[in-house]
């Protein structure tokens, strides 16, 4: 009988930890933006080989062109999900599902405009990612989304020898390893 009480117990103790445990977002912080040294736990980075960046398109075919060629330059496993046709998908939190599913360490928006018809869209698949513990970097956004929560990083392209831009390859690691970083930087794309 006092097994059973404690069984029981035990159960009664994991299901009131459960909707504690039910998400990997960090509270008040984007996934993978640690902006302080005061906040960031040492830990070891995550091997170049077990990277694999989720590219989703937001409508910018030339720029998610030479960011897959910048990942592959570096060695850096990449997916790309585009729209039917080359056009925005309706619903992108399909592919962030994907995505999600595959699973990779980062996903990597080029492009994104929050404004017209699919900004719902858009905002349910950023918080879909953010709820599975998916660090999201924007890069040239149009227009960003209002909640900073949803992204770790807001990178701008610059040209080659723009002044203190970083690669692709290095702000991305500064998301996926969770390490302390600007919220906006320039990276430069070869």
């Amino acid at each position: 009988m006092r097994r059973i009480w404690s069984v029981i117990a035990s159960m009664a103790l994991a299901l009131s930890l459960a909707p504690a445990l039910g998400s990997c977002a960090p509270r008040g912080a984007a996934v993978g933006d640690t902006a302080t040294a005061a906040n960031h736990v040492p830990h070891d980075s995550v091997d170049r080989s077990d990277i694999l960046v989720g590219v989703v398109s937001a409508g910018d075919g030339d720029l998610d062109r030479r960011v897959l060629s910048a990942l592959n330059g570096k060695g850096t496993k990449a997916v790309y999900a585009a729209g039917t046709d080359g056009v925005v998908s309706a619903d992108p939190s399909q592919a962030v599902a994907d995505m999600a599913r595959r699973p990779v360490t980062l996903l990597l928006v080029a492009g994104l405009d929050m404004r017209g018809g699919t900004a719902d869209a858009w905002l349910r698949a950023l918080r879909q990612a953010r709820g599975a513990g998916i660090p999201v970097v924007l890069l040239d956004p149009v227009n960003a989304p209002g909640d900073t929560g949803l992204y770790a990083e807001a990178l701008h392209v610059v040209p080659d020898g723009g002044g203190h831009a970083r690669s692709l390859d290095m702000a991305l690691r500064l998301a996926i390893d969770d390490n302390p970083h600007a919220r906006t930087m320039n990276v430069t794309l070869p």
